[in-house]
Formats: C-alpha cells, structure tokens, sequence
C-alpha cells in the first residue's frame, strides 16, 4: 500500500470508528442505522486501501445493525460489549496496518469468530451471508490479510483504477491533473500527435481556468 493510500485510509477509518465507539457509549438506546452507516465507512475504506481481513471485521458490525433494524436480533448489553469490543480492535487494526504480523492475524480471526459464536450457522444464513471459515481469511498463517468472497466471473474485468487516484477531490483533483501536464504533453509530443498535444493543452488550460485564482501553481 502506498504512503499517501495508507495515510488517507488511516484517517478515514479512524474517524468513523470514533464516532461509533463514542455512539456505543451512550447510555440511551442505540442508533442502529447510524451504526450500521459507520461500519459500513469502515468496511468500504478498508475494501479500498485492500486490507480485506480489517473489512470482514467491519461487516460484521455493519451485519448486527441490520440485524437489529430488521428486528432479527434484539440489542442487548452482550451485543453492546461486543459491538464495542470490535471498534476496539478495529481501531488496533487500523493502526498496524504498515506493520502487520500474526498478532494482527490473530485478533481478526479472534472478532471474527466471537460474531460467529454469537449468531451460529443460522444467524449467517438469516443475514444472507455464505458462511467463510475463519482460516479462509489467510493465505497461509504468514500470508497477506486478503479476503474475497466475490464470486468466480467468466468473462474479464475492466482495469481497475488504481485506488491512489481515487483520494483526489474537487480543486485537489484538478491540481493533481495540472501535475500530470509536463508528462502527459511530452508523451503526446513524442508520439508525433500535433492535434493531440494542441487539444490537451486546451483541456489543461481550462482546467487552470476553473481553479481558483492563485491556486493552480500549489
């Protein structure tokens, strides 16, 4: 994972799972659907940066909101310590995730398996879920935290969009296309593509155009 990926995934996740350990804490009734949108922050962020295993931990957080707005399950105080347990190690996860090793291996399939417990074969079939064995989630016991529950397609996928690229947003986005212009018009030159390279120029410079004045150079 790259440097500014792991540090845009870090902060985000860390800033969902404060809110839901600060909504676990307190005392009134719980907010099931604002629980289940936080866990599912969790899970999204950490599908994005890759770490699989941190994203399974998530969904089932994400799993129990459903369950109670579904009224499958009832909150209960053992769901409560659980749920709040889970941020717990989440927010550990999270923090080694440039550092992680067996104890990091060992506290997923930990939570993992306390959900699992809890809710036994019925409680997965009742979410709709296929039930994957915890060993599932690793390679090996030294192997990558990667997980995938998608299932097998026939027919080939389009190039996934390197998730770096993704972190960028409104005027950070166009900034990070003017970056790219040096390049983009010494490739366009060297292909010998005169219309081309006057066409990007155009595109480039109406994008300085929409920035702000004074920013465009930042």
């Amino acid at each position: 994972m790259s440097e500014r990926l792991s540090e845009y995934f870090t902060r985000e996740a860390a800033d969902y799972l404060a809110q839901l350990a600060q909504l676990l804490a307190q005392p009134d009734g719980l907010d099931p659907e604002r629980m289940m949108q936080l866990a599912r922050g969790v899970r999204g962020s950490a599908q994005m940066a890759g770490a699989e295993t941190i994203a399974a931990v998530a969904e089932r957080l994400e799993d129990a909101a459903r369950s109670v707005l579904s009224r499958n399950i009832v909150w209960s105080d053992e769901i409560r310590r659980l749920a709040a347990d889970t941020v717990s190690d989440l927010q550990l996860l999270v923090r080694a995730i440039n550092r992680w090793g067996p104890e990091e291996e060992a506290r997923v399939r930990a939570a993992i398996e306390r959900w699992d417990d809890l809710e036994g074969p019925e409680g997965a079939a009742r979410r709709g879920a296929r039930v994957i064995p915890v060993s599932d989630l690793f390679y090996d016991d030294a192997g990558p935290h990667i997980l995938s529950t998608a299932p097998e397609r026939e027919a080939a996928e389009p190039a996934v969009v390197p998730v770096e690229r993704l972190v960028f947003r409104g005027e950070s986005a166009l900034r990070e296309a003017l970056r790219l212009r040096p390049e983009v018009e010494r490739l366009a030159q060297s292909a010998g593509a005169t219309e081309l390279d006057e066409r990007l120029r155009e595109v480039f410079d109406l994008i300085e155009l929409g920035l702000p004045a004074g920013t465009a150079s930042r």
